[in-house]
């Protein structure tokens, strides 16, 4: 049986900016609410085209680390960091 392999999440370099962009506006419950969102229709996706459970937590991870890295960055740029 042949294994698909998906371009990881982090990669993804859209996705981590629409993330990261969303979030800059958000603030306590409602970002939360937004990544929880973001998270559950991203994983749903991936479960839907036969990615175990492992994996996806590993790529919702990876995108998470992408995301806050991605925050960070626009951060320190902005204050000439």
């Amino acid at each position: 049986m042949a294994q698909i392999m998906s371009f990881p999440l982090y990669r993804r370099e859209a996705l981590v900016r629409e993330i990261a962009d969303r979030l800059q506006t958000l603030h306590g419950p409602h970002a939360n609410a937004y990544w929880r969102e973001r998270v559950a229709m991203v994983a749903a996706a991936l479960r839907e085209a036969g990615v175990g459970q492992d994996k996806v937590r590993a790529e919702i991870l990876g995108l998470q680390d992408a995301v806050q890295i991605r925050i960070r960055g626009e951060a320190a740029s902005y204050y000439g960091e």
